[in-house]
């Protein structure tokens, strides 16, 4: 059944979610889709190989795509059912692949403007000069030298068992020698805390606010406390499905992924992190939460003072239903948090040029990505390194400008966002800046401190991620 632009405008499944073992009206979509892009495949460790076909090798090259398609990346369906085996019957789903292509790479394997993904940012690629100046990036020469080149291909290969993933990345390397060059290599994986949750370098729980498109993620986030009264963590489809006009079905979507490599300064951010506490003369604990927006364990800082991880009743890695309507002076989490500039939750709706909190809230609701970043370097939570560590940043999305870029152009680099002067994300805002900060939680008095950016771009490009039937008929 073909879907209408009224079904990817709603809720999936009425709002229950797309449940792949009884899809419905969605099993052409499943089917043709990658996997990932939905939910993520949920893999401990990760390679990623960025290639460029050799000169001549068009016709060998789509030939080695079609192969690596049939035999190694795995449909959204395929996924799913790999993951209901594995809950069932311990039935390891192995190595999962996806292949991307560039607007370089669509025009090497030679196809013509109009076969070509049509998003704006995609075509010019993330070393065009206006969009990096509007996203505030550094020059491309100070990039590293694999992302400085012309990237025509992205591979993913992932699995828990990494000596089994590193054979799989050596026999497609054997494979692909002939028609493309490894440019770059990137070597991910999860990190964790103690307590086995998802964490990024600076040690903050990662990933607990995603939108929700599948009926199992949307049940689970129920269970788990989330009755989505003050947010609503569920997605249309728009918010990140694209047509693929190179699809063989009336159901061939694809969606936009952004990659981003972003190196950590930790041992810069715990000294100002340490030094933020001391001018306001809180915690360290609190003065990081307020930086990010939530504590280490994910309690959110609107929530309480302090975190709430002395108390292992309440699952605080699922906080997600909150929302900053009795914060609407930045007292508690301020205006600049991390999380509160990159999802303001209504706060678009408070302001004066507002139209109306509602309309303002669903417009907000549409700048939301789907992240699948994973941490690279050291993997040891107690190491402070101020290079080569930090986070792969993967978001997917329908509409880069609209998406990511407006995200990081128009919310986390303006001082003026949400509020007037409260000052740039102080984790990605660039080029960095003041930001003005409460020196009591819940109270309104500010102190202005100029915490410094600790997260540098190492390189990146944007990719379009194409059908199945895309790239399992393309020679």
């Amino acid at each position: 059944m073909t879907l209408t632009h009224e079904d990817l405008e709603r809720l999936p499944g009425n709002g229950a979610g797309i449940d792949p073992d009884n899809p419905g009206k969605y099993a052409e979509l499943l089917e043709d889709l990658q996997g990932n892009i939905l939910n993520s495949h949920g893999r401990d460790y990760s390679v990623h190989l960025f290639l460029r076909f050799k000169p001549d090798q068009t016709d060998e090259a789509k030939q080695w795509i079609q192969n690596f398609a049939h035999n190694s990346v795995k449909s959204a369906k395929q996924q799913a059912d790999s993951a209901r085996q594995y809950r069932e019957q311990k039935i390891d789903g192995g190595v999962f692949a996806n292949f991307f292509l560039s607007r370089k790479g669509y025009e090497y394997l030679r196809f013509s403007p109009a076969k070509i993904p049509n998003d704006q940012p995609f075509r010019f690629g993330m070393k065009n000069p206006t969009l990096r100046q509007s996203l505030g990036d550094i020059e491309v020469n100070q990039w590293e030298a694999g992302y400085q080149e012309e990237i025509h291909a992205l591979v993913i290969m992932a699995d828990d068992n990494l000596v089994g993933l590193l054979q799989k990345v050596n026999t497609i390397g054997q494979e692909l020698r002939p028609v493309a060059e490894v440019i770059n290599r990137e070597d991910g994986f999860i990190l964790k805390n103690y307590r086995g949750q998802f964490v990024e370098h600076f040690g903050f729980v990662d990933n607990i606010s995603q939108p929700l498109f599948l009926k199992r993620e949307i049940d689970k986030a129920k269970e788990k406390g989330g009755d989505f009264t003050k947010w609503d963590p569920r997605a249309a489809l728009n918010l990140i499905l694209a047509k693929d006009p190179n699809g063989k079905t009336e159901d061939s979507y694809g969606s936009y992924l952004v990659y981003r490599k972003l190196e950590q300064n930790v041992k810069g951010f715990r000294e100002d992190q340490r030094n933020l506490g001391e001018k306001l003369g809180i915690t360290e604990d609190l003065a990081g939460a307020l930086v990010v927006g939530r504590f280490f364990d994910g309690t959110p800082v609107t929530l309480k003072e302090q975190p709430l991880y002395a108390n292992p009743i309440r699952p605080v890695d699922t906080m997600n239903d909150f929302n900053y309507s009795e914060d609407t002076q930045g007292t508690q989490c301020p205006f600049h948090a991390h999380l509160r500039k990159t999802n303001p939750r209504g706060d678009t709706g408070r302001v004066e040029s507002a139209i109306n909190y509602e309309e303002s809230l669903e417009l907000e609701r549409r700048h939301r990505i789907v992240r699948r970043g994973v941490s690279y370097g050291e993997n040891d939570l107690n190491q402070e390194p101020e290079t080569g560590s930090g986070m792969l940043f993967l978001c997917f999305q329908s509409d880069i400008e609209n998406q990511f870029n407006f995200m990081q152009a128009s919310w986390s680099n303006q001082k003026n966002f949400p509020q007037y002067n409260v000052g740039p994300d102080p984790l990605t805002g660039q080029p960095g800046g003041t930001q003005k900060w409460p020196k009591k939680w819940g109270e309104p008095e500010t102190e202005d401190y100029d915490f410094k950016l600790r997260v540098t771009l190492k390189g990146g490009e944007y990719f379009f991620a194409p059908s199945m039937s895309f790239l399992k008929n393309i020679a």
